[in-house]
């Protein structure tokens, strides 16, 4: 007997971007933000980093402990992909324990209308 999968709900894709504009706030501190580059039909994401995280190599703690909680909160979104951000299961499960279970991004403002656009 085959088991069907039960699809993955669709991605907000509004709710994504939002989110994502969170993120880039966040991470504009540091002269840096993330892109979204596709979201596939299975809810897989795949952002990119740009500006000063291109060249960081804190990008895969910003990845595990910033980027990846924030957009798994939007429903629909099975995984969360960018490229440099490999690190060992070992050090992830070390890092989720390090930062619980909890996102680590604050409760942001909305963006107001002062020119200031994507990140």
């Amino acid at each position: 007997m085959t088991a069907l999968l039960a699809a993955a709900p669709p991605i907000d894709r509004a709710a994504l971007e939002r989110r994502i504009d969170e993120v880039c706030r966040l991470m504009s501190a540091h002269a840096g933000a993330i892109e979204l580059i596709d979201v596939s039909a299975g809810g897989a994401v795949r952002v990119r980093f740009t500006g000063m995280c291109v060249g960081c190599t804190l990008r895969p703690l910003t990845m595990r402990g910033t980027v990846l909680p924030a957009l798994s909160e939007i429903a629909g979104v099975t995984a969360v992909h960018a490229d440099g951000t490999r690190i060992s299961e070992e050090a992830a499960a070390r890092l989720a324990g390090y930062l619980g279970a909890q996102s680590t991004l604050p409760a942001l403002e909305p963006a107001t209308q002062s020119g200031r656009g994507r990140c």
